[in-house]
């Protein structure tokens, strides 16, 4: 078998990259070791960013219908200390925030690049990737193989692969997360929740309505923590007493599950040659809100249209490969470099506590956290003078 691009990976930023070739004329063959619809361990949070990127593969009229809206944020950092935060502003009325569980969603993608013209070849593991001399090699579980001219490595935070292929040369830093969903939820609204009490530091906790009463509860922390966090989950159900009071007539529906996080981001592991990597395989997973499905689907495009270029103009693969990795770094660069900083200062002891309760304080900081949570950041906008006193000046 021969095909322009094999894309290793069917998440978002895979389907994405699948679908943009596809539609572009290329032949695509889109693997994943799974068949679908397979579940996967996430918040299930879909950001204003994400609502775009979705747009722009046409598939948001889609999801809409089966999401369940958010129209704001709820912070929680103690019974005192909990406040609303509005979504919407006044350059965009309609902002919102869509919860959607992946089993539903990565499905709807596969199904959308199929449909442009990708060859799904479900529960299939690629063993090895071996570039060759204008052709690109995949290694398959059982003895055989697949050729392309070209190679998009999707594989999420597993490193397996990268680490095979030599894209990848030592293990990354870890960051762990835990998830389980609940049905007869009380008092859920149209917000989604992101507590710091009792919560391991740097991370939070969130409760993400998934419907009028089911909901999708987790933790994450952004360091290899030594508890596994299903464990801390448990134990943060049993004991946090905004989650035993929503939860004290809940249902769980399945086992807890832990899933890695890879906030790492560097443009300079986006591929070789004719390998790009995409998504969490290069570490595109925010270092505060542990939002990724944004930035898989941004970049699995963007692989996309570098490759299609390149195809049209008869580029070399190192031509594409600097087209793609400027491209990463003029969409994400600033963002991670900007949060990673403020993940070290926001999380330290103590800080947290303090930025919370200014916030709550004061309607115009609401502005500034969702412009950096949640959309795109201007760092005009969030970064004023007024804005960083109040977050950095002495204790009240």
């Amino acid at each position: 078998m021969h095909f322009d691009v094999a894309v290793i990976g069917a998440g978002p930023a895979g389907s994405a990259a699948a679908y943009f070739l596809a539609r572009g004329g290329l032949r695509v063959a889109l693997l994943d070791k799974f068949k679908f619809p397979r579940d996967k361990t996430c918040g299930d949070g879909l950001t204003p960013r994400a609502l775009e990127a979705l747009n722009a593969l046409g598939v948001l009229p889609t999801v809409e219908k089966s999401a369940y809206r958010c129209n704001a944020l709820t912070v929680r950092n103690s019974d005192e200390v909990m406040f609303r935060v509005e979504l919407s502003g006044p350059d965009d009325p309609a902002r919102r925030i869509l919860i959607l569980p992946r089993l539903n969603l990565d499905n709807l993608l596969l199904q959308h690049a199929i449909q442009a013209g990708a060859q799904f070849i479900p529960d299939t593991k690629v063993e090895n990737v071996i570039q060759g001399n204008g052709y690109v090699r995949l290694s398959l579980e059982g003895g055989q193989s697949l050729d392309c001219t070209f190679a998009v490595i999707a594989t999420g935070a597993n490193t397996g692969l990268l680490r095979k292929t030599g894209l990848l040369n030592e293990a990354p830093p870890r960051n762990v997360a835990a998830r389980a969903y609940f049905e007869n939820v009380e008092g859920l609204d149209d917000t989604v929740m992101l507590f710091f009490d009792g919560v391991q530091r740097p991370g939070y906790g969130w409760v993400f309505p998934t419907g009028p009463d089911t909901a999708n509860v987790g933790c994450g922390v952004f360091f290899d923590s030594r508890t596994p966090q299903t464990t801390y989950l448990r134990h943060l159900i049993q004991s946090h007493p905004h989650l035993k009071r929503i939860l004290r007539n809940a249902q769980q529906v399945g086992p807890i599950k832990g899933h890695p996080l890879r906030t790492d981001f560097s443009r300079v592991l986006s591929g070789k040659e004719r390998i790009l990597v995409a998504g969490e395989a290069i570490g595109l997973v925010h270092p505060i809100t542990g939002e990724g499905i944004d930035y898989a689907l941004e970049s699995g495009q963007l692989a996309a249209e570098a490759l299609l270029v390149g195809w049209q103009n008869g580029l070399s693969p190192r031509t594409i490969q600097r087209k793609y990795r400027a491209a990463l770094g003029k969409n994400f660069s600033f963002v991670f470099s900007l949060a990673l900083f403020l993940q070290r200062v926001f999380f330290r002891d103590g800080f947290v506590d303090k930025t919370l309760g200014r916030i709550q304080r004061r309607s115009y900081l609401h502005r500034a956290l969702v412009e950096f949570c949640f959309d795109r950041i201007n760092p005009i906008t969030v970064f004023t003078p007024q804005t960083l006193w109040e977050v950095f000046k002495p204790w009240d």
